[in-house]
C-alpha cells in the first residue's frame, strides 16, 4: 500500500476545506486592535503564538496545569492554551511582550534578572505575567502570597527560590524601599579581584524576559508542516493490520510514513552505548510489533497541527495484544521476551570483586542488610521535544533545529540512521527549554525529519506533555539489595551489593539508561573508605518506554543505597548515623583516592561538609526540638546524607567520551568570540565561560560573545551532560584564551618592536617599555586591515587572530585491570544535604521543613549561577522522592499522562534551601572546577528519607520503597502500628 497521496511528487497546495468553520474577532494584543478571521477551534494560544507571531508566549503542557503560556485576558491571568480564540474577542490580552524591551526592562523583569529568577527561560514569561498580576493588586506581598500567586506556573529549572525573591525585590522597589536576599550559612564569597567567582548577572536573560527568546518552535520558515504521530495503546502487541488511506485522503495531509517504508528506507537507530550491552534493532516506527505503550505506529506530515490531529484518528490499525512485562520479576522469569530473538530479557549483567569479602564478613561485628526498591520517574523539562526538519533538495541539505543538549551527537545519530553524510546535515539547537539528560539521544526526533526528507518541505514535530510521559526517557526504577560487614567500633570491612534495573524496551539504541546501574555498581561505597567489595549491576527489559538518564545517571542509584544503608546500619549498631559517617570518611589528606572499582576522586573535604550540614541545622539541638514535637502529637526527624557526583563523564564505545573543543577568535575591533561545543540549556555557561575568558584576557564578559549550538558553526563538541560543563567546557575555553593570549602577545610586541617578555598584560591590551602600550583594537585592526598581517605578523606565526584547543581529561582509563577496573569520570564533587521533614501520620503528608546543602563544586566560577543550580536540583529531588512516579498497571499502561496527576512540586510545596560553599580545587582542571548540576537530585533523596524514618522512629518504621507518596507512607505507618 502507498504510503504517499498521489499528487506527490509535484506537490501542489493540498485542497482546502470547502466549509471551514471560522469566526471573525477583534481583539486588543499588548494595545494594538486586531482583527482576524479565526477557525473557530483554534486556540487563543496558537492565534497569539502564530497569528500575532508574539513567541514569547509558551506551552509546556496540554492542559492548562504548568502556566507556561499565561497571558493577562482584561487584566486577569489566564490560560490562553485552555481558551478558544474566539472566546477572546471583545477582549484586551497582555502578553510578556508587554512589560518591558531588552533595551529597557521593566521593574518586575530587571529584578528577575537581579536575583536570578531565570535558568533555561521557558517558564519565565507565564511565571512573569503571574506575578505582575499579583503585584498589581498588591504592592505589599508577603513571601507566602508570592508563592501561593505562581503556584500554578510549574518551573523545573530554578527551584523558585530566586523567582520569589526577584518578585518580592520588585514589590520593594516599586514602593521605594530595598529588600534584601537572605543569607544563609557558609555563602559564598569572592575571593579574587577577577571575574571569576563573581556572580554577575547572565547575559542571555534579556531576551528570555522580554519574549525576544529563541526557542526551536518560535521561529518557523514559510510553509512549514505540521507533524504528529500515532502511538501504540497496548504495551506489548503485534501489528497485524495499517490502512493510512482514510487518512492519506483528507484535505491538508501530505504523508503519511508507517514502519514498513521507514524499515525500506532508512536504516535501524543505532546505539548509542555499548559496554557488553545486548543491543536490540529497533526502528524509529513500530515494524510488526508494539513493545510500550507510545511506541510509534505512524507519522503523519500536514498543513496544521489540527488536520494532523485529525488524521491521526482515520489510521486504522489492527494488533494482537500480547502479554506485557511490567515488573522486574516478570522479566528475570523469562515467560515472555520483549525481544523475540532475545534468549532472555537480560540487557546487562555486570559483575565485580575486589578484595577478602567473605573473609570480612565472617570476621565482621556486625553485618547489616537493606533491601528497597526505587521507583520511576522522569525530567518533565518545560520545553518537551522539539524538531524543525528542513530538507533542501536543490543542494541536498537537511537542517535539523531541535531542542537538544548536544548538537554533534544528533547529527552523528542522524546520519548513521538515514545513511546520509554528517557534511550535508546541520544540527542547530537555540534556546533550549531544560535537558536534565533526557534530551540526547535521538528517537521520535527523526520522524519529522523523515518526513521532511519525503516531501521536501519543513516539517515541525512538538512533543505533547502526554507524549512526553508515555515516550519520553524514563529513569531510577531498581530494586537494591545490599550487605555491609563492620568491625567492632563501625568501621566498614565489605559491602555486598546488587542493583537490578527496569531498563524499560530500550536502555542503548532509543536511550542509553541501561549504563546506569553499571555506574551505581562502580560507586557503590560513595564517599566511604571500603577494603573489600562485591558487586553486581542488571538491567532487564520490559514493556515501559525507553530508559535514561535523567540527572544523575546511577550516581543517584549509589548515593541513595549507601546513605541509606548508613542510617540503618547506625540503628543496629547503635551509633549516631553521622558519627557513624566520619569514621569510614576518605579523609581530605587522602586525596587523590583510587577507590577498589578504579574512579580517581580527585579532591575533597567530607568531615568539614558534614559539620557545615549540622552547623546550619542547629543539629545539636535537635533531640530536644523533635522531643518536644512528639510530645505535642508532632513527628518530626532529621535526616543527613553524605553526595558524591562523578562529573565530566568519558565513556568508551559510546558517543559520550572524552574531548572538548574550543576555538577563540579576535574580531577587528578587539571583541572576542568564543566557540564552544558545549550546550546551554539554562544552566549559564554563556556567562560563566565568558567570564573565565575575561579574566585571561583582561577585558569585560561583555565583550566575550560565546556561540554555542551549531555544527556548521561550532568545533565538534559532546554538549550538555554529566556536569561536564565545568570540567571540559571551562578548562578548554581556559586554555584556548591562553593560547590565544600568547599569541596575541607576539603579534603585539612584533608590532611595538620590543620582545615578548618586555610586555605585560594590561587591561584591553599589553603595556610594554618606556610608556609603550597596544590595545586589542590596534592589534586586530593591523592584522586585519590597516597595514595588514605581513606588516604586523611575525614569521611563525599564524596570521589569523585565533586558536582553537582540545581539553581531554587526565583521570580516565579505558584499559580495565586484572579486577576490571577502570576510571571514566573526571572529577568528584561531594556535598551533604541536611532535611528537616514532619510527618503527619493520619495522612501520610510529608511536609519538608528546612534543606541545607554544603557542597564543594572546587572553584566557584559564578555563585548566583551555582546557587541556582543547586536550588533546582534540590527540588528536582524533594519532587521525585516524595510524589513523582511514573505508575504501571499490570497491562503496561501508563496511569499518569497529565501534570495534574504526575505531581511535581509548585512554589508552595518547598521551603527555603541554604547553601553553602566549601572550595577544595580539583588537580585535574584548568581552574580546579568540579561539576555540579546533579548534586541535588543525587543527595536530597536519601537525605528525605533518612529524616523521616528520624520522625517516624518511636512507631519502629523502616522505609523500604519510594515515593514516600501519602498512600504508601500510611500503608508503612499503619503496617508498623499494627505490628
Amino acid at each position: 500500500m502507498s504510503t504517499t497521496a498521489d499528487r506527490l511528487p509535484d506537490l501542489p497546495a493540498p485542497a482546502e476545506d470547502p466549509a471551514p468553520e471560522s469566526q471573525d474577532v477583534e481583539i486588543t494584543v499588548n494595545g494594538e486592535r486586531r482583527r482576524a478571521t479565526v477557525p473557530t477551534r483554534e486556540l487563543l494560544v496558537d492565534y497569539i503564538r502564530r497569528d500575532c507571531g508574539l513567541t514569547g508566549t509558551h506551552i509546556g503542557c496540554d492542559d492548562g496545569r504548568c502556566g507556561a503560556c499565561t497571558v493577562h485576558v482584561d487584566g486577569q491571568p489566564s490560560k490562553p492554551c485552555m481558551m478558544l480564540c474566539v472566546q477572546a474577542d471583545g477582549c484586551r490580552v497582555d502578553t510578556v511582550e508587554s512589560l518591558g524591551t531588552p533595551e529597557e526592562l521593566s521593574p518586575l523583569q530587571a529584578a528577575f534578572k537581579r536575583h536570578h529568577g531565570v535558568q533555561c527561560g521557558y517558564c519565565t514569561p507565564g511565571m512573569l505575567m503571574s506575578a505582575q498580576a499579583l503585584l498589581d493588586r498588591n504592592p505589599n506581598p508577603s513571601e507566602d502570597d508570592v508563592r501561593k500567586a505562581i503556584a500554578g506556573n510549574i518551573c523545573r529549572c530554578t527551584g523558585y527560590q530566586n523567582i520569589v525573591d526577584s518578585v518580592l525585590s520588585a514589590a520593594a522597589a516599586l514602593r521605594g524601599e530595598t529588600f534584601t536576599v537572605p543569607t544563609g550559612d557558609h555563602d559564598h564569597q569572592s575571593d579574587g579581584e577577577g571575574w571569576v567567582g563573581k556572580g554577575i548577572e547572565r547575559q542571555q536573560d534579556n531576551r528570555f524576559l522580554t519574549g525576544y527568546g529563541h526557542f526551536a518552535a518560535d521561529d518557523l520558515p514559510a510553509g512549514t508542516l505540521h507533524a504528529a504521530i500515532l502511538r501504540s495503546p497496548h504495551a506489548h502487541a503485534r501489528i497485524t493490520r495499517i490502512d493510512t488511506s482514510k487518512a492519506l485522503a483528507m484535505p491538508g495531509v501530505f504523508y503519511v510514513l508507517t514502519g514498513e517504508e521507514a524499515k525500506s528506507t532508512w536504516n535501524p537507530l543505532p546505539p548509542v552505548i555499548n559496554l557488553g550491552m545486548h543491543l536490540n534493532t529497533c526502528w524509529p516506527l513500530a515494524v510488526d510489533k508494539a513493545v510500550y505503550q507510545g511506541e510509534p505506529i505512524a507519522a503523519i506530515a500536514a498543513v496544521d497541527p489540527y488536520v494532523a490531529e485529525d488524521a491521526l484518528a482515520a489510521i486504522e490499525v489492527e494488533y494482537e495484544v500480547l502479554t506485557p512485562i511490567t515488573t522486574i520479576a516478570q522479566s528475570l522469569a523469562g515467560d515472555v521476551k520483549v525481544y523475540d530473538d532475545w534468549d532472555d530479557n537480560i540487557g546487562l549483567d555486570y559483575a565485580f570483586t575486589d578484595g577478602d569479602v567473605e573473609g570480612a564478613f565472617a570476621r565482621a561485628a556486625h553485618v547489616v542488610k537493606h533491601t528497597f526498591h526505587h521507583h520511576r520517574y522522569t525530567a518533565a523539562p518545560m520545553e518537551a521535544r522539539v524538531t524543525l526538519a528542513s530538507y533542501d533538495r536543490g543542494d541536498g541539505k537537511l537542517t535539523i533545529t531541535m531542542s537538544t543538549q548536544s548538537v554533534h551527537q544528533c547529527r552523528t545519530l542522524f546520519a548513521q540512521a538515514l545513511g546520509m553524510p554528517e557534511a550535508r546535515i546541520q544540527v542547530v539547537a537555540k534556546d533550549v527549554g531544560g535537558g536534565f539528560g533526557i534530551k540526547l539521544q535521538i528517537y521520535d526526533d527523526i520522524l519529522p525529519v523523515m518526513l521532511s526528507l519525503k516531501v521536501g518541505r519543513p516539517v515541525l514535530w512538538v512533543e505533547t506533555r502526554e507524549e512526553n510521559f508515555l515516550s519520553g526517557i524514563h529513569a531510577r526504577d531498581y530494586d537494591a539489595d545490599l550487605e555491609a560487614a563492620f568491625d567492632e567500633e563501625g568501621r566498614f570491612l565489605a559491602l555486598k551489593a546488587e542493583w537490578i534495573g527496569d531498563s524499560g524496551c530500550d536502555g542503548t539504541n532509543r536511550a542509553h539508561g541501561i549504563g546506569q546501574v553499571m555506574v551505581a555498581a562502580f560507586y557503590g561505597q560513595g564517599n566511604y573508605k571500603l577494603p573489600a567489595y562485591q558487586t553486581r549491576a542488571i538491567g532487564v527489559q520490559t514493556n515501559k518506554a525507553p530508559y535514561g538518564p535523567y540527572r544523575g545517571y546511577g550516581k543517584d542509584i549509589a548515593n541513595q543505597s549507601i546513605e541509606r544503608l548508613i542510617d540503618v546500619a547506625a540503628k543496629q549498631i547503635g551509633i549516631e548515623p553521622n558519627e557513624l559517617r566520619r569514621r569510614n570518611f576518605i579523609q581530605p589528606d587522602e586525596f587523590p583516592y583510587e577507590i577498589l572499582t578504579g574512579p580517581i576522586y580527585d579532591s575533597g573535604n567530607y568531615p568539614e561538609l558534614l559539620r557545615m550540614a549540622e552547623e546550619a541545622m542547629g543539629h545539636a539541638d535537635f533531640p530536644a526540638r523533635q522531643a518536644q514535637a512528639l510530645q505535642e502529637g508532632r513527628y518530626l526527624g532529621i535526616g543527613y546524607a553524605m553526595m558524591l557526583e562523578p562529573s565530566g563523564g568519558s565513556v568508551p564505545n559510546s558517543v559520550f567520551n572524552a574531548n572538548e573543543t574550543a576555538t577563540l577568535r579576535m574580531m577587528p575591533e578587539g571583541d572576542f568570540l568564543l566557540l564552544t561545543g558545549m550546550q546551554d540549556i539554562g544552566q549559564g555557561i554563556v556567562t560563566a565561560y565568558a567570564q573565565v575568558v575575561a579574566d585571561e584576557l583582561n577585558v569585560d564578559p561583555d565583550r566575550i560573545r560565546v556561540v554555542c549550538g551549531d555544527t556548521d558553526l561550532v568545533p565538534y563538541g559532546l554538549g550538555a551532560w554529566s556536569s561536564r560543563g565545568a570540567a571540559f567546557g571551562i578548562s578548554s575555553s581556559v586554555e584556548v584564551a591562553r593560547a590565544l593570549h600568547r599569541k596575541l602577545r607576539l603579534i603585539a610586541a612584533h608590532m611595538l618592536e620590543v620582545e615578548p617578555f618586555d610586555l605585560e598584560p594590561a587591561p584591553g591590551g599589553f603595556d610594554g617599555p618606556d610608556g609603550k602600550s597596544i590595545t586589542y583594537g590596534q592589534i586586530g585592526n593591523g592584522v586585519t586591515l590597516w597595514p595588514g598581517p605581513i606588516a604586523t605578523v611575525p614569521k611563525g606565526v599564524m596570521p589569523n587572530l585565533e586558536e582553537t584547543y582540545t581539553w581531554q581529561s587526565k583521570m580516565v582509563r579505558w584499559i580495565p585491570s586484572d579486577t576490571g577496573s577502570l576510571s571514566i569520570y573526571t572529577n568528584h564533587s561531594s556535598g551533604c544535604f541536611a532535611v528537616e521533614a514532619e510527618v503527619e501520620i493520619e495522612t501520610g503528608q510529608i511536609t519538608v521543613n528546612r534543606v541545607y546543602a554544603a557542597h564543594d563544586c572546587g572553584k566557584v566560577v559564578n555563585p548566583t549561577i551555582v546557587n541556582g543550580q543547586i536550588h533546582g536540583g534540590v527540588v528536582q529531588g524533594l519532587g521525585a522522592i516524595l510524589n513523582e512516579e511514573l505508575r504501571y498497571d499490570a497491562h503496561g499502561n501508563l496511569l499518569n499522562t497529565s501534570l495534574w496527576t504526575y505531581m511535581v512540586p509548585q512554589a508552595v510545596d518547598v521551603p527555603r534551601i541554604g547553601v553553602g560553599h566549601l572550595e577544595s580545587p580539583s588537580p585535574v582542571t584548568t581552574l580546579g572546577t568540579k561539576g555540579m548540576g546533579e548534586g541535588g537530585p543525587v543527595g536530597v533523596p536519601a537525605a528525605v528519607m533518612n529524616a523521616v524514618e528520624n520522625a517516624l522512629a518511636p512507631l519502629g518504621v523502616e522505609l523500604t520503597e519510594t515515593p514516600l507518596s501519602p498512600d504508601r507512607m500510611i500503608r508503612m505507618i499503619r503496617a508498623a502500628q499494627s505490628s
